[in-house]
């Protein structure tokens, strides 16, 4: 807030929507850093609700990383950009809502609270289809700078869901790793360099529709 955006002559708006970006993170971790605090509180009703807020956090984190993407990939469509941010936001919503089952944090729904955030992460691929096309397609040089950056972003975010998940490496190598190398440690490192990667690839569309006014865009694909 301070060095970075004065750099890019930023607007009010890009004040606005990296505040909302930078203060989701927060919020993603501090509800982490609340659960693995207190989880283990003699209260098991203690215990599950630091485990929803956690939850919560993580959907959160997901907003965070939504919000300026969306915002900026749709910059000079204002129609499309409120029609993305308002769906994101009702998806964020609907796991709001769907932690207020009893069974949504028991061992028996799961598989289905992780197929949710897998939902919602995914949908991200439906924006960014859209993006590529309004943009001419996958020659175009922001989409060919770009791109690469949307998937090492997802990579990042399947490999910490796949270690979270499957308990690697302590499946294999039981009392080895709990203090250090456990993968729900892999899990907070990974997410903590997604969220680094994802911030500094809006710094980079910022600028790039700072300097490229959307008039220059194709008149067709907007």
């Amino acid at each position: 807030m301070a060095i970075v955006l004065p750099k890019t002559n930023a607007s009010r708006d890009d004040y606005v929507i990296y505040s909302i970006c930078v203060f989701c993170f927060q919020v993603c971790m501090l509800c982490s850093v609340g659960y693995h605090l207190f989880s283990c509180h003699r209260s098991e009703k203690a215990n599950r609700r630091w485990m929803a807020l956690d939850y919560a956090g993580i959907a959160i984190g997901i907003l965070g990383c939504y919000v300026p993407a969306v915002f900026y990939a749709f910059y000079c469509n204002e129609f499309w950009r409120q029609v993305y941010l308002l769906m994101v936001l009702a998806m964020i919503l609907a796991v709001f809502f769907a932690q207020m089952h009893p069974y949504y944090l028991t061992q028996r729904w799961h598989s289905l609270h992780a197929l949710i955030f897998c939902c919602v992460s995914a949908y991200g691929f439906i924006p960014t289809i859209h993006w590529i096309w309004q943009n001419g397609g996958m020659s175009a040089p922001i989409v060919e700078a770009l791109l690469p950056r949307v998937f090492v972003m997802y990579f990042m975010g399947a490999v910490a869901f796949f270690l979270y998940i499957t308990k690697i490496p302590e499946r294999y190598f039981p009392g080895q790793v709990n203090y250090l190398g456990s993968s729900h440690q892999c899990w907070h490192v990974l997410v903590v360099l997604m969220f680094y990667w994802w911030h500094q690839t809006g710094v980079y569309l910022t600028q790039y529709r700072h300097n490229q006014p959307c008039s220059e865009l194709i008149p067709n694909k907007q």
